[in-house]
């Protein structure tokens, strides 16, 4: 079994909720049985999806769950992108 890995940046709420609905698609889920799976409602997932509003972090985690996505929080400092401290 071949197992394909991509990595992709999520500046931006918008970034995240074009890689929860990619990948929601090609999973053959609507928006619905997507709530349905992650126990939340299907207001949650339009917004997420939409990069617009809140939502609960409980709930994104969730959703990135059911979908075999995974949050990884990477310092830029690898990469020579540092936030210059303030001290």
């Amino acid at each position: 079994m071949l197992t394909i890995m991509s990595t992709e940046r999520i500046f931006t709420s918008k970034d995240l909720g074009r890689a929860i609905k990619a990948a929601r698609t090609r999973r053959g889920l609507n928006q619905i049985e997507l709530a349905q799976h992650a126990n939340v409602s299907r207001g949650v997932v339009q917004k997420l999806e939409e990069g617009r509003g809140t939502v609960a972090l409980d709930n994104a985690l969730k959703l990135l769950h059911i979908l075999s996505l995974d949050l990884v929080v990477q310092s830029r400092s690898d990469h020579g992108q540092d936030i210059p401290s303030n001290g």
